[in-house]
């Protein structure tokens, strides 16, 4: 029972939390010319706010809450960018998924997106990263275990973690906000940020990721999760194919990113990122395991 309560948490929780006009928009990125936009529109449910002091019943409660469905099932969606217009169908479970090739180059920096549902008098505005041709160093780093503690190779404290905790009470890695700042300080001032965090979770925990992120003050990001559910799912048990089709893609956008990955050795990530830089090792500079069991962080440079 309590695996299936975990497992049903992790699938189904989340993606509704203070959703705005029924649409939750995943980070947006692109160059200045492709942009790829994810998001789920779901119909709108409040929840109070997580505190610190919140007690395991409480958490589990808001858990359990957030399986209760709600998507809007099959609808078109809209989105417009520098008086451009693109149009999409969401799935049966409510996502959606631009890829979108612009006629006029976009600007670097951050550009406003404007979605709507067909139909539907709300609009919601984002931002979209964009980052254009010039060299850059950037960094792909993994979430679990590499920057908050989740213990994913322990399955009772993971599942302690997940389901007991609100993001006010997860931990943080040690020394990854610093290790992240210093890295991106070497861009130049002006330029959007290159920090992707490219996760095996499921993107209805979007939210509270992204929470925990700016709780504690993690620069900006892109935040890239894993599609689970409705049409064109990410490869759902094969972590090395998610993770290195993942890359793969940042590497085409951004081919004169030279990329620094982070990673943790609880599941395929040491084998993952040195297949990336033997591949590819022009767009690589090193990579950083964490041991989940000692907390030491190694470097890996190029052969």
């Amino acid at each position: 029972m309590f695996k299936k309560i975990l497992l049903l948490s992790l699938i189904l929780s989340s993606s509704t939390l203070h959703a705005k006009d029924n649409i939750v928009i995943y980070h947006a990125y692109g160059n200045t010319h492709q942009i790829v936009i994810q998001g789920r529109m779901v119909k709108k449910k409040p929840f109070k706010v997580a505190n610190k002091e919140d007690g395991w019943f409480k958490n589990l409660w808001r858990k359990i809450r957030e399986i209760e469905g709600n998507e809007l099932k099959n609808q078109t969606i809209y989105a417009s960018i520098t008086h451009e217009k693109f149009k999409t169908k969401g799935d049966d479970e409510g996502y959606f998924e631009f890829h979108i090739t612009t006629q006029k180059a976009l600007k670097t920096g951050y550009a406003k997106v404007y979605i709507h549902i067909e139909k539907n008098a709300n609009i919601h505005e984002s931002n979209v990263t964009i980052i254009d041709s010039q060299p850059l160093i950037g960094i792909i780093s993994d979430f679990d275990d590499t920057i908050i503690v989740s213990d994913v190779t322990h399955k009772i404290q993971f599942a302690q973690n997940t389901l007991f905790k609100n993001y006010k009470q997860r931990k943080v890695v040690p020394t990854m906000l610093e290790r992240f700042q210093k890295i991106l300080a070497q861009n130049p001032k002006d330029t959007p940020s290159t920090l992707f965090i490219l996760t095996g979770s499921p993107q209805q925990l979007f939210i509270p990721i992204e929470n925990f992120l700016t709780y504690h003050h993690f620069p900006k990001r892109t935040l890239i999760l894993k599609k689970i559910h409705g049409d064109h799912k990410d490869p759902i048990s094969d972590q090395f194919a998610y993770k290195t089709q993942k890359i793969e893609q940042l590497i085409k956008l951004y081919p004169n990113i030279k990329w620094i990955m982070f990673g943790d050795s609880g599941q395929k990530d040491p084998q993952i990122y040195k297949a990336i830089q033997e591949k590819h090792p022009n767009s690589t500079i090193n990579y950083y395991i964490r041991d989940v069991e000692s907390g030491e962080i190694k470097e890996y440079n190029k052969l």
